[in-house]
């Protein structure tokens, strides 16, 4: 038994060593690995500074969200996303037809913190996610459906008035 203990403790510092060496040898220049690091470290940042920025409660307002975004307009968003037929693949509360199931329901999307998982979810991230899906995530299943910018903002200012869910 005790030959056990001593023959684990061995593989964890071997290990842990390993580690240790391989971090130290891909950390101190530029690189890919920085650039990735570099990358998280800044959309972290600008995500907490996007949540500090909201009211006392830290959940973001977005009904000021809405408004920041220029020229949008709710009411066309829905429309819009029915021209666009964001209805065959997303079920989205108050877009008629709006039922499908390949992407991810759109109840609640003002509560979210992503947008597809990649953006943080904040007025210009949304805009140029639905201008350009496969910009931001190549191996995303959401097409590049020509969405122009005055459209995609109009879907954001749509998608901002959808809470809870």
């Amino acid at each position: 038994m005790r030959r056990i203990r001593i023959f684990a403790v061995a593989v964890i510092l071997t290990c842990l060593s390993a580690a240790a060496m391989a971090w130290a040898a891909l950390r101190p220049g530029p690189g890919p690995v920085q650039d990735v690091a570099m990358t998280v470290d800044n959309t972290l940042n600008a995500v907490a500074t996007w949540y500090r920025r909201g009211p006392g409660d830290r959940r973001p307002d977005w009904q000021a969200a809405s408004h920041q975004i220029h020229d949008g307009d709710p009411d066309r968003g829905a429309q819009v996303m029915i021209d666009y037929g964001c209805g065959a693949c997303h079920s989205i509360p108050g877009v008629t037809g709006a039922r499908g199931s390949v992407g991810p329901h759109l109840d609640g999307f003002a509560e979210r913190a992503y947008v597809a998982g990649v953006l943080p979810n904040a007025p210009g991230g949304l805009v140029r996610w639905l201008v350009d899906p496969v910009a931001h995530s190549p191996m995303t299943a959401m097409p590049d459906l020509g969405v122009t910018e005055a459209d995609a903002r109009d879907m954001a200012a749509y998608l901002y008035t959808l809470r809870g869910g």
